[in-house]
């Protein structure tokens, strides 16, 4: 596991881990390949959340060349016992937006990267 897939908040013991993006294999060209689909797994109170995001580029801008919008595709579990859905929704959109375009390894790029959410 890499380093840079990761971002961690200390204070409040959450942790965000980007697993990549969904093999399709069914692709027009009859070999895998990557989706619009990627995972994350959010730690919150000791439990993971697996969320499936489909990753759409957006038009660039001169401040913002890497303009990604997220849409949720499914969530499992969909809420923590003393957490709701929009709690959990509200955590991943920070971590995603610490987290940027390529975690820690990239802070130029990431400094050049707008996030949006469509949930």
């Amino acid at each position: 596991v890499h380093q840079h897939s990761w971002c961690v908040d200390k204070e409040r013991g959450y942790w965000l881990f980007n697993c990549g993006f969904l093999i399709n294999n069914d692709s027009i060209s009859g070999y895998a390949e990557a989706s619009d689909k990627e995972v994350f797994i959010l730690h919150v109170n000791g439990q993971n959340i697996v969320f499936i995001l489909a990753h759409h580029g957006m038009e660039a801008t001169d401040l913002y060349p890497i303009h990604i919008s997220y849409e949720l595709v499914s969530m499992s579990p969909s809420s923590l016992p003393n957490m709701s859905r929009e709690s959990l929704l509200n955590i991943l959109k920070d971590a995603i937006n610490i987290f940027k375009y390529n975690g820690i390894r990239d802070l130029e790029e990431n400094a050049r990267t707008l996030i949006e959410f469509d949930f």
